[in-house]
């Protein structure tokens, strides 16, 4: 675990109010979450960023139309200005997936833009400040091993930034570390492993913890956990 990653999400926790789940806790709440850094977040069926662009003027948001904005399909974004953040998700994927896109769109926030906006002295950049990133689409599939893949960032402060596939691997980890800590796993294996194998486990360990079995893979992997024998937990 990174610990760029590790001090992100206890300050979360911290920002919300909240405890660190322990390892008995299945679900993270992430709106919750959202609250301690005064982010909202929106469903949109059919999203992109012209449509998010949209929802943000139509609510008062914004005055102007987000820059660049179009009509390519999308399963995550988000929009930062000085004063607030707007995840939206695409309301038609399955409801883990959700989860997931919120998580790597908050990982962003928490890891990259909150930290450039702070860090902004000068009054005229600070009130120009308008940040965006785009998720593309989750496969059709759930039995791939890869996370959704970034569209790419807008921003004129961008050179202030790190090398965007940095940013979407940081996004992902975070993601995977808030949606699944290392001690709920281990946990839920030592539970389950007995009884489940190969694929009815991951199925068992997604389900639990409320991500895609794409994602538990993932994970699993990254935590030098798979392949899962039955003998590794008796």
């Amino acid at each position: 675990m990174a610990p760029i990653i590790t001090r992100a999400i206890v300050e979360l926790y911290h920002n919300a109010g909240m405890k660190q789940p322990t390892k008995e806790q299945r679900v993270v709440l992430l709106n919750e979450l959202l609250g301690g850094y005064n982010l909202t977040c929106a469903e949109i069926a059919g999203l992109t960023s012209e449509a998010a662009s949209s929802f943000l003027l139509r609510h008062g948001a914004i005055l102007e139309p987000v820059q660049n904005a179009n009509r390519e399909r999308l399963a995550g974004y988000i929009y930062v200005n000085a004063t607030s953040g707007h995840i939206f998700v695409e309301r038609d994927d399955l409801f883990v997936r959700r989860r997931f896109s919120v998580a790597h769109e908050l990982g962003h926030y928490v890891l990259h833009f909150y930290p450039l906006i702070a860090g902004i002295t000068r009054k005229d950049q600070y009130e120009q400040i308008e940040i965006t990133e785009s998720l593309a689409p989750f496969l059709s599939e759930d039995d791939t091993d890869e996370l959704p893949v970034g569209r790419g960032v807008q921003t004129d402060l961008s050179i202030q930034l790190p090398p965007y596939e940095q940013m979407e691997n940081e996004a992902n980890q975070f993601a995977a570390e808030l949606l699944m800590p290392v001690e709920n796993v281990q946990y839920l294996l030592a539970r389950y492993a007995p009884d489940c194998r190969g694929d009815d486990l991951i199925w068992r360990l997604a389900t639990e913890m409320m991500v895609s079995r794409a994602a538990m893979r993932w994970r699993l992997r990254e935590l030098h956990l798979l392949p899962l024998t039955t003998a590794q937990w008796n």
